[in-house]
């Protein structure tokens, strides 16, 4: 059984849902000291952050993500912020896409 952290939003459960849908391997809280991202996909190394219509602390988040790359094994971050399926599924299916466009 699967025990979800407190903070854990509905914007996370559609992400993991359209993840799965697109058949994708991922870790949820995946921890790189000192930091924890919402999701990791180990395959190709990409982490996703469910930022919701706010948005995080950009200017904390553009650090991290700049640690991420530079200290650890992550190529590739996407920041969702939107809410609804249809559109969370559209920015994650583009992130995808554009990794297969790459050589």
């Amino acid at each position: 059984m699967n025990v979800l952290p407190k903070d854990y939003t509905k914007q996370e459960g559609i992400i993991a849902d359209c993840l799965s849908e697109f058949g994708m391997r991922y870790a949820q809280q995946y921890s790189f000291f000192p930091y924890t991202v919402d999701f990791y996909l180990p395959e190709i190394n990409m982490v996703i952050e469910a930022d919701g219509t706010y948005g995080h602390l950009k200017k904390r988040d553009l650090q991290r993500d700049i640690n991420l790359v530079n200290k650890h094994e992550v190529d590739y971050i996407l920041h969702i912020e939107h809410e609804k399926k249809d559109k969370i599924k559209e920015t994650l299916w583009q992130g995808l896409n554009k990794l297969a466009e790459q050589p």
